[in-house]
């Protein structure tokens, strides 16, 4: 048992290196600095305060560049050592496959951990900077919210990696983000002239699959500085059903695939 982890967590190390090899901390860094400067210019143009642009503008940037490289490397953690055959020297026996698939996760969700702290430190940065103090807990938990959407699409990228090849399994995991974000609003917005079964349709797909989950934006602009426990709770249970299914069944599928 221990040596199982003692290998599992060199696998997990492993993985970080390489996503740190490829430097992907650079792309938070570089949104964070672009998105301070913005934001100060910004505020000098409107008459919105500048907390408020901070965080309109910079909730977006931070989810979006997060989830793109949560679902690249998702992707790319599985089909890269599957294309350059490297997979062949390090998994000896089925068994040994669920560990292997579960430390690459390891080490992207550490480094997706690593990438949401940095930002996070830049952010506060400038809010101190700024005059705006230290965030509050609902600030806190939407940054928190947003890591969680990254490490649920990174899961997702990974699963759809151990099934597709690199450009069916990218384009597939953001098409999905895409519908569990778009499908919230468009249930919201379906009058009663739709068609029943189109609504009832729609209502499903936004009550399963819904990222809108993981923002809170709307509490933000409505002045609150806390969140319920309940509405947290449903937040992360979903996100974290979604996350251990993904996880799951990848493992699953890279015990069965045929590796050569």
């Amino acid at each position: 048992m221990t040596r199982g982890l003692v290998a599992w967590w060199h696998l997990t190390k492993e993985s970080f290196l390489i996503l740190q090899r490829d430097r992907i901390f650079l792309p938070i860094i570089i949104v964070g600095v672009v998105i301070g400067v913005f934001a100060n210019l910004a505020s000098n143009w409107t008459f919105e305060g500048w907390e408020k642009i901070l965080f309109d503008v910079g909730l977006a940037g931070f989810r979006l560049t997060g989830g793109l490289v949560a679902i690249l490397w998702g992707v790319r953690m599985i089909t890269d050592p599957l294309q350059d055959r490297s997979i062949e020297l390090r998994i000896a026996a089925p068994s040994a496959r669920y560990s292997w698939i579960l430390a690459r996760y390891a080490g992207l969700a550490f480094c997706l951990i690593v990438m949401g702290a940095i930002f996070i430190g830049i952010w506060q940065g400038l809010m101190v900077m700024n005059g705006y103090g230290t965030m509050n807990n609902l600030q806190s938990w939407t940054m928190g919210l947003v890591m969680c959407e990254w490490l649920v699409l990174g899961a997702l990228g990974l699963l759809l990696g151990t099934i597709a090849g690199f450009s069916t399994a990218m384009f597939v995991t953001l098409t999905a983000w895409i519908l569990g974000l778009v499908a919230p609003i468009v249930a919201a917005t379906t009058g009663p002239e739709t068609d029943p079964l189109q609504r009832k349709l729609i209502e499903l797909t936004a009550s399963l699959w819904n990222f809108q989950r993981f923002n809170m934006i709307e509490k933000l602009e409505a002045g609150q500085v806390t969140v319920a426990l309940q509405d947290l709770a449903q937040r992360l249970t979903w996100g974290g059903s979604v996350l251990a299914g993904c996880l799951v069944l990848s493992a699953w599928v890279f015990s069965k695939k045929d590796l050569t």
